[in-house]
């Protein structure tokens, strides 16, 4: 690291497919938000998009978004998996997209001391934006935070709106440590109360019977900050050829047993959560039904819960992440032995 890397890498992944529904409105807030934070907190700060298997017949990322003139404090580097290379991976018919593999690009071509893994339809709050912009992160922890679901509404905002104030006038759900809260049926202080501890209750015992660890796994993969030697340590999400759920929870429980420590941030410093199309991603109910009878229906492979509660074990007893249902990457992760092509936006 130099003085003048960056204090912070931010990886997503995506391409312009309209996946969710209005893909592009969601990247271009997204982009305009996070640019505006930057240079508004003086957090340097490099974007790193990995645009996944691009369709020969859709315009790249760089050209379909708008790019902010203002870009003293960031930069964004647009790094590109061709279809050639998503080709040689299993089911690559069946998924346009291998998130977690794609964001393992990034997290290997980062030049921040601190990453952050997101996705493309997450509003940061300003208040967690200004304490990153503090410098205080500490290697050897693993950053969490609770995630807000927004009505789709906030896409529709005028130009005089606030946008983060639109998001908190119109919240669906709260995705918090030990359970997801509706807050449109919970209303009232005590209702929600009543749901946390039932829901803290019923984490605490599938720690005691199955050794699950208490972490804040609800949501992970919209929000995953370490320094990158811990990303490095642990190597990287792991790169199963299936649809991505679960995968980001894998990394926190190998990192709990690793002796990294959790730290959750409490709000205001949350993040916003652009609310998709039903069943193009995991939803709380009616959502996750159709995500997997879709997946069912293509063949799809994916972890259920009792996977990830048997890797949480093994884990557990081991400490030694190749004797589990699920190994270590190989030396590679991340396409690091390819040269990919790469877009500097300054």
């Amino acid at each position: 690291m130099t003085k003048r890397d960056p204090y912070l890498s931010i990886v997503v992944v995506s391409r312009n497919d309209d996946h969710g529904g209005n893909l592009l409105q969601r990247m271009q807030l997204f982009v305009d938000s996070l640019y505006e934070q930057c240079n508004q907190y003086k957090l340097k700060t490099e974007l790193i998009i990995v645009e996944w298997n691009p369709l020969p017949d859709k315009a790249s990322l760089k050209e379909a978004l708008s790019w902010p003139v203002e870009r003293e404090y960031m930069v964004t580097r647009i790094v590109t998996v061709s279809p050639e290379i998503h080709a040689t991976f299993k089911h690559a018919d069946k998924m346009p997209i291998f998130q977690m593999i794609g964001k393992n690009v990034g997290i290997i071509r980062a030049k921040g001391r601190f990453i952050l893994a997101t996705n493309i339809d997450i509003l940061f709050s300003d208040e967690l934006i200004q304490f990153i912009s503090k410098k205080k992160l500490k290697e050897g922890c693993h950053y969490r935070v609770d995630r807000v679901d927004v009505d789709t509404c906030v896409l529709m905002r005028r130009a005089k709106d606030n946008l983060l104030s639109l998001c908190g006038k119109n919240i669906i759900r709260y995705n918090k440590k030990y359970g997801t809260y509706d807050y449109r049926e919970l209303k009232g202080a005590i209702p929600v109360f009543v749901k946390r501890t039932q829901d803290f209750v019923s984490r605490i015992k599938v720690f005691l019977s199955d050794g699950y660890p208490l972490i804040h796994s609800n949501a992970c993969g919209d929000f995953a900050c370490m320094a990158k030697k811990n990303w490095i340590s642990l190597g990287g999400y792991a790169e199963l050829e299936m649809y991505s759920f679960h995968i980001d929870s894998i990394i926190l429980i190998l990192g709990h047993y690793s002796g990294i420590r959790e730290i959750d941030l409490r709000s205001p410093m949350e993040i916003y959560h652009i609310e998709h199309s039903s069943g193009s991603g995991w939803t709380p109910g009616g959502g996750e039904q159709k995500l997997f009878e879709r997946l069912k229906s293509d063949s799809i492979p994916y972890l259920v819960w009792e996977d990830l509660l048997q890797y949480a074990r093994d884990l557990r007893h081991t400490r030694d992440p190749t004797k589990t249902i699920i190994g270590n990457n190989k030396p590679s992760w991340g396409l690091g032995d390819r040269a990919l092509p790469e877009t500097i936006i300054r």
